[in-house]
This record gives structure tokens, sequence and C-alpha cells, in this order.
């Protein structure tokens, strides 16, 4: 259960072995200082621990990865920082890799900040004597910083042309069926800590003929427009797909069962105000269902293409939502475009 959500969210993956390998260099050090008698310096030792233990917890619940890893950055920063104030030096030394995590488990904003504010408290502290040690110090720390900073840059930059390459649509750049797997699989997974989620498909209406009246390269137009439309009225944390032809899926993590008619309300209608062909309207008929507990990926998957069928039924350009409760196969033979 803890592969699928490692190899789909990076920043999980990278909070876990960090976390991990924190919690286990730090062990020495606790027996240590309680052997020697150090034992603030213990006592803060194990405190950092529980924090990294509790905030890896915390990400693993909440999928919300922004503020785990602000938490992380300010956590472990201010830790180090009551560390090298109890310790001197010694103590001030374990900023160092937490400098270069901080650029990688938040934003680089928050990261240069958080930073900063470490290097200069410990930096002119009374625990690094002179001005050969402090300075020193705080030269190094920034020059680390500068370093993880442009590390970082370069790597996420990478790392989203790596996956826009093998996850994404060419044409509406939204994400495809590769990377739709890994992402249900994750939702699921957070599903099962009681993280809500839904799930909608969007078929565009009467899209075929679309391409016999203006032709195809007005139908990729359409498919592009529409792509950026709903990318405009969801979410940053929400998912775009595109599965085939004319139809998409959207992820809708942390959405509740309570709101799904009314966003689907929204797309609907924002798609029709917005995609045209020619002087033609574009709609969209929208299948929504949130995630039960024991649904898998087909399970849920057909219960939001079966919603989107009763809404081409029941006459294109509106949503449906399917609780889950009816329990009933989806219908068989064509579906009407």
């Amino acid at each position: 259960m803890l592969k699928p959500r490692l190899s789909a969210d990076f920043r999980f993956g990278l909070m876990v072995v960090f976390g991990g390998l924190a919690v286990v260099a730090i062990t020495p050090f606790v027996v240590y200082r309680f052997a020697t008698g150090n034992h603030l310096a213990a006592v803060i030792d194990i405190g950092i621990q529980v924090a990294i233990v509790s905030i890896v917890a915390y990400a693993w619940r909440s999928g919300n990865m922004d503020r785990a890893g602000l938490l992380a950055a300010m956590c472990m920063s201010g830790a180090c920082v009551a560390v090298g104030l109890v310790a001197g030096l010694a103590g001030a030394l374990w900023l160092y890799p937490v400098l270069v995590a901080n650029f990688l488990l938040t934003s680089r904003g928050p990261a240069i900040v958080i930073s900063a504010a470490a290097v200069g408290t410990l930096a002119f502290s009374e625990g690094l004597g002179g001005w050969p040690t402090f300075g020193s110090f705080a030269v190094s720390a920034m020059l680390l910083c500068g370093f993880a900073y442009l590390f970082s840059s370069h790597s996420d930059e990478q790392r989203r042309r790596l996956e826009r390459l093998a996850g994404h649509d060419p044409l509406t750049g939204a994400l495809n069926r590769r990377g739709m797997q890994r992402e249900l699989e994750a939702a699921i997974e957070a599903g099962r800590r009681d993280v809500p989620c839904a799930l909608a498909v969007l078929d565009l209406d009467h899209f075929k003929q679309v391409n016999d009246r203006h032709g195809h390269q007005a139908g990729d137009a359409v498919l592009v427009r529409f792509a950026e439309v709903v990318e405009a009225a969801t979410r940053r944390s929400d998912r775009l797909f595109r599965t085939g032809g004319e139809e998409f899926v959207l992820l809708l993590p942390g959405a509740e069962a309570d709101i799904l008619a009314h966003v689907g309300s929204i797309l609907v209608r924002t798609v029709a105000a917005e995609v045209r062909c020619g002087d033609d309207p574009v709609t969209v008929s929208v299948g929504i269902t949130p995630l039960l507990r024991g649904d898998d990926a087909i399970r849920w998957l057909r219960r939001a293409d079966r919603a989107m069928y009763r809404a081409k039924r029941d006459g294109r350009n509106r949503v449906v939502v399917d609780p889950g409760e009816a329990g009933t196969q989806p219908p068989g033979g064509d579906r009407p475009r």
C-alpha cells in the first residue's frame, strides 16, 4: 500500500526517506548525550525525532504535502537552532543537511526565509565563539543554501519535463491514462485513511459532429481549449486526465460528497460559456461520484462513467451525481455522443 503512494508523490517519498534517515542518524547522539550528562540536548534530539515522525504521519494521512513540507522545514530548522544553542558548533553542524532538505521539501520562497533565519540565529549566537567561527559558519551555510536553491530549481524543471513526457497527453497537456492509474491508486490509499475524494468523467457532447462539420484541426483546437477551461476552473490540487478522444477524467482530492453537484454544475456552465467551435457552443456531460470505502480504481471509474452516461441520456449539457448507493451495473451498448 505504501509503494503506490511513494511512486506517485515525489515529495512524500523524499520526506519518508529523509525522515527515516534522520531518525536513525540522531539515535546514537541521543544515547551519547544521555551517557555524557548532556540531558537537555538529548531531550531536544528526542523531540526532533518525535516531530519528524509526526510530520511524516500527517503527510501520510492528509496528503497535503505543501503544508507538511513547510512544517518539516520549520520544525527541523528550529530544532537545529535549539541544538546549536545548547551544544555549540557540534550541534549547529546538523543544520547543513537540513538546509538542503528545506529546498526539497517546501517551495523555494519559504525555504529561503526559514534557512536565512536559522543561519542568522546560529551565526551570531555566543555558542559558536568569535568572528572566525561564526563568520565561517555563516558564509559556508549561505553558500550551501545557494547551491541547494540552484539544485532544487534545476531538478524541479527536469522532473516536470520528464513527467510531462511520460504522463501527459501531447495535444491538451492533460495527464494521460498512465498518469491517471498512479493518481487513482494514491487517492484510494488516502481514502483508506478517511481522506475524501471524488472522480468525474467529462465527455464533450456531439463531438463527432464538430469534426465532421469543421474538420479535425478545429476539433483538436476545441479539445485544447476545453482542457484549458477545466484546469482554470478547478484547483491546483485537482488532476485532469484525457482518457481518449473527447473523454476526460477529473480527480478531485479532498472533495466532500455534498459539494459534488455544485462542482459539476460549475464545470458544465463554464464549458458552455467559454468553449466554442466557430459560432457554435460546445457543451459537456459530467458524471461524478465520491470515493467509497472498498472501492478499487475500476469500480470507482465505472460508477463515474455510468453517471456520465445518464447525463447523456437525460439531455446532455448537465451533471449527474452517483452517490454509489444503487449498486447497479453500468448499462451496456454504445453510449450516445
